[in-house]
């Protein structure tokens, strides 16, 4: 459809499958009682709307690199380069966080993996001794991932998924969820809840960010309200905190 490709014509859209900006172009038309074709006054404001919501799926992890400049990156081995390319994975390059949440791993000593909502970490995180599937909802993420894995002879699997709609998961020791469950559920925290319970998965590691958008250190950066959930389906957990980011070790 020609109006998916003009929504998706943004840097920060592209990515994006065709079937989710579907979908929520479905969901805005429904809503307001729209119909097609539209009228080309008409036709920019759904698009500008459209673009907002999709936006909330990519939320502060834009890029700001043509898909040209990072897979030259990744052809020239520029791996720092290309982890700075995402903004998640950039911060966690400025900081501590990638030595520390490497360390976590290798005690766990996993031998598969899920990294949900997973950017760029695979490129970061992934070895060969490890089974990894790695699963977003951003296209191009997952092309660079997957050329990533191939080009190092990683076992793993690239997949895209909708962690608002995914219900099976792979059956792995450890899985993944970082910087996301924040913008996923909302205020929902029964999603946050039955999400977790629904991951077939020994060991999770669940981090959100210890940062306001503005780039402030926030008050209190512990989520209690998560804190609760996992009291209340009685998962152990330990916490530990990096310059802009709070990991939560969980044992289910």
């Amino acid at each position: 459809m020609e109006l998916i490709k003009k929504i998706k014509n943004k840097k920060e859209l592209i990515g994006l499958p065709d079937f989710l900006v579907k979908e929520k172009l479905e969901n805005y038309l429904g809503k307001n009682k729209i119909k097609l074709p539209l009228k080309e006054k008409d036709e920019k404001i759904v698009i500008k709307e459209v673009r907002s919501k999709l936006r909330e799926y990519v939320g502060r992890f834009r890029v700001k690199f043509s898909s040209k400049k990072r897979m030259e990156f990744l052809e020239k081995e520029k791996i720092s380069e290309l982890l700075r390319t995402h903004s998640s994975t950039k911060e966690r390059l400025d900081s501590e966080s990638y030595l520390i949440l490497k360390k976590i791993i290798a005690k766990m000593k996993p031998k598969s993996i899920l990294d949900l909502a997973c950017g760029l970490n695979p490129i970061a995180l992934a070895q060969k001794n490890i089974k990894y599937y790695a699963s977003d909802i951003n296209m191009e993420d997952l092309n660079i991932v997957k050329l990533y894995f191939k080009k190092k002879k990683i076992t793993g699997k690239v997949y895209v998924s909708d962690l608002t709609k995914e219900k099976n998961f792979p059956k792995t020791d450890l899985c993944l969820i970082l910087k996301t469950l924040d913008i996923l559920e909302k205020g929902n925290y029964k999603f946050a809840e039955n999400l977790i319970k629904n991951i077939p998965c020994k060991d999770m590691i669940i981090s959100f960010s210890t940062r306001t958008l503005s780039g402030k250190p926030m008050n209190r950066p512990e989520r209690t309200w998560f804190e609760r959930i996992l009291e209340k389906i009685n998962y152990k957990y330990d916490k530990t905190k990096t310059f802009n980011e709070i990991f939560y070790i969980i044992k289910k």
